[in-house]
This record gives C-alpha cells, structure tokens and sequence, in this order.
C-alpha cells in the first residue's frame, strides 16, 4: 500500500471509471449481505474506486482497512473541514440559499445573539465564515469536533476529554451500571415481549449522556428525536426534518440557549457546564463553537451506542452458541464489546479531502478531491481480521475502526465500551432464552448503522 506525495494533475481516464455498483446510496444498507458481497470483490479488484453517482459529488471510496487507517493518520494530508460526510447535491446547494434558509437563519441569529458576549463581533465572524465556505459543501451554522482540522480540533477537543477517558469514565461507572440495572429490571417485569431497540438499546446511553449534561429527563424524548433527525436524515421514518436537518440544528441551538445562560449564571458538575464556561487561549467559546459543541457531544454521546447496543443484542440473537458461552469476567467483557462496534460499525462513512496530489492505494488522487472512507468494508477486511463474516465475541487482536483512527478517533470511545460492557454482562447471563418477535428493521442510512425497531421474546432465569 502506497500512500506519498506527487507532483502530477493528470490520470489515466481508467483510473476514474464511475462504478457500476451502488455501495453509497441509503438503500443499499437495508441489504447488507448483498453488500457485503460487493465491497468484498471491491477490496480485490478496486481498492479505491471512483464513485460518481446521483445524487453525491463524486468520491473516491476507500475500502481496505490499511488504507482508511493511513488516509486517517495523515491529518494534515487529508482534512475534515471541506466535506464531512455524503449529503445530497441539492442539499449542499441550498444549505446556503434562501430555500428555507432565511427564516432559519434568521433563528439561528437569534440564538446566537442571546448567547454572544460581543453580540456584533461575533456574528460579523460568523457571516463572514459562511460567506467563506459558501460553495464548500458544508453548513456553516455548525461547527463542531468533527467537522475542525489541528491545530484547531486538538484545543477543543481537550476541553471535554477528562470526561470520555480514563478516570472520567471511571467515575460513571457506578451511574452507567445502575442504569443498566434499571433497563434489565424493565425487561424483566414488562413482560415476555418488547422491542429492544426503542425500549431499551436506544433509552439507556441516552438516559447516560443526558446525566452527564445535567438535562432533566423530561426533555430526553426531545433529544432522542432530534438526534435521529440529524443523523437519519434519509430514513423515511426517522428523518423528518427540513433540509437534512437544518431545521433540527436550529431547535437544538435554541433548546440550549437557556440552559447555557443559566449554567454560566449558576455552574454545576456537569458537562453543560463545562462547556459553556470553556475558555481557549483565555477567551471564551463563542456561540457557534458553544452550541455546535453541546450539539455534537449530545448527538454523539448516545447515537452510535444505542446502534452498537441493538446490532450486538441482534448479533447474540443470530449467534446463540456466542451468547450462550459468554461469561462476565472484565476481560471477556472487554473483548465482546469491542466485537460489538466491529460487527455493528455504527458510523458507516466519513469523507477526508486530499490537501495536495497524493497516492492511496496505488491510485493517484488530486488535490481537492474527496474520499469516503467506508468503516463497513474496512472492518470486513480479510487481510486484517480472520473470518470476518463470523461474530466472534473472544476475537483478539481486534483492530476495528468502528471508532475511527488518528486525531479523529471517537472522543467518546471508553464511555461507550463501558456501557455496551456494563449491560451486557448483566443482561445475557439472566437470559434463558431469546427469540424474534417480529422482523428487525434496520435504519436507512449510509451514514449511521442501526436499527430501528428490534420486536424481541425473551425469557429470564
């Protein structure tokens, strides 16, 4: 695998070949046996392949585990900032138009307004980043850990990383397993059906994460579905929102309005406090990097887990021989989880963009053209994992990118090991037995992996 610096523009016309399969849109991972099965003879045949196909911008796919992880440890070669993830063309060009984007902009200028400390300064600052990036694909009412490059991303990421790592998570972990608690006690006494993915896989690290903010839990429902909205937004069921979720950012930006005043006013031990005191090189967050802030730790603090939880609670459904020979020992434990995130790969895609000519994979590509890196197919790699297509709760070694790689890896990544760990270990033990109550349906996404609805019979010891 090659990955270097080039001093060419041009490419033979074969490298570009627009390919014939579909492996991006939505629709495609409602199957993903069938796809599974393409991105297989792709990671032979075409490692990095040209994808040019409505209603995307064309790409370029990386597929091989060895090159998403060098794509990801070059930062500096392959950048964040100029496109985040696949959105549709009509979406990215109206993002900045007046098709629904005046009256939200002017919500957003309320917001912003109420939380600004220099109220000109900073909104002159905030039109004239957007003017900036106007044709860049991106939404600039938001700008969070994600979406920044280093330097940049590394002073903000610091803000809140005492809280995802090490003793931080160590101090949940008396409030993680007594929630987990809570949501196998209502297994137990709701009776012998439910659906696990709405009832529990998605109620229990968002119970967590609005804990750790210091919201009130009235206001959870709220939270669950503006998260869907934003990152579902092309799910028929969960997606119901103006322009990929325009409309969603501004209610969440105006839902924190309040609670940031009143925890600058009155500050508490929680992470919106934190937050919204944060000061970097001695001055304080401005509102875009407040809100945008808030945004993603509370979209990102329970989304992907809840998908890991209720993939991995299909996994041990499908494979009850792994299920039942599971034991709650920390180290087992640790080793399933991870298993967990691999098998379920709850973020399918995020795009990097080439700062220079460079090579990935053999193939040249030019500066200024974007790659998506698909973390489904890295993580089904048979050049990195032994029978990938098998759910292996004792797999070890276990290099997944089911967290990502390099600067970017998941802020979040031991909070929610230790959440899929803590339930987990406590539900399948109590388990004797475990069937489809009706069929799962997955989300329609080709950004976040999950589902949506899992009707389950279950029967306890």
């Amino acid at each position: 695998m090659v990955l270097a610096p080039s001093g060419f523009m041009e490419r033979p016309v074969h490298d570009r070949q627009p390919l014939a399969e579909d492996i991006t849109s939505p629709a495609v991972y409602l199957d993903m046996e069938r796809l599974d099965t393409v991105l297989q003879r792709l990671r032979h045949e075409s490692p990095v392949v040209w994808v040019d196909r409505e209603p995307y911008r064309p790409f370029w796919a990386v597929l091989r585990h060895a090159d998403v992880t060098e794509v990801e440890r070059q930062h500096e070669l392959f950048i964040s900032s100029a496109r985040l993830t696949l959105i549709p063309k009509d979406i990215e060009d109206s993002a900045n138009t007046t098709a629904g984007g005046v009256r939200q902009t002017l919500r957003v200028l309320k917001a912003l307004a109420a939380l600004s400390q220099r109220p000109m300064g900073d909104l002159l600052e905030w039109f004239q980043a957007r003017r900036a990036h106007r044709h860049a694909g991106r939404n600039e009412r938001v700008r969070t850990l994600i979406d920044m490059d280093e330097p940049e991303h590394r002073r903000f990421r610091d803000l809140t990383q005492s809280w995802f790592m090490g003793a931080g998570v160590r101090r949940l972990e008396a409030t993680i397993e007594a929630t987990a608690q809570r949501y196998v006690t209502q297994m137990r006494e709701g009776g012998p059906e439910l659906d696990f993915a709405r009832d529990v896989a998605m109620q229990y690290p968002l119970t967590v994460i609005m804990t750790m903010l210091g919201l009130p839990e009235q206001d959870a429902p709220f939270v669950l579905r503006a998260t869907q909205q934003l990152l579902n937004a092309s799910d028929p069921d969960l997606g119901r929102s103006e322009g990929y979720g325009v409309q969603t950012v501004t209610e969440l930006f105006e839902y924190y309005v309040d609670v940031v005043r009143h925890r600058r006013r009155r500050p508490g031990e929680d992470l919106v406090s934190v937050i919204a005191n944060a000061r970097i090189d001695g001055k304080p967050l401005g509102p875009v990097e407040t809100l945008s802030y808030l945004l993603i730790v509370t979209i990102a603090g329970h989304e992907t887990t809840s998908a890991s939880i209720s993939g991995g609670f299909k996994a041990f459904i499908d494979h009850p021989a792994e299920r039942l020979r599971f034991r709650p020992e920390p180290e087992a434990a640790r080793i399933m989880a991870d298993e967990v995130v691999r098998w379920v790969t709850p973020i399918r895609h995020f795009c990097r963009t080439a700062t220079r000519d460079c090579e990935v994979g053999g193939v040249r590509i030019a500066r200024g053209e974007s790659l998506a890196l698909l973390y489904p197919s890295a993580n089904r790699d048979e050049s990195e994992f032994t029978a990938p297509y098998e759910f292996r709760i004792d797999r070890k070694p276990n290099r997944h990118l089911g967290f990502g790689h390099g600067v970017h890896h998941c802020l979040g990544r031991v909070l929610a090991l230790t959440e899929i760990r803590a339930l987990f270990s406590m539900l399948l033990p109590q388990l004797r037995e475990v069937e489809y109550a009706g069929p799962a349906l997955s989300i329609e996404s080709n950004l976040t992996g999950g589902l949506k609805s899992l009707p389950v019979r279950v029967g306890f010891h």
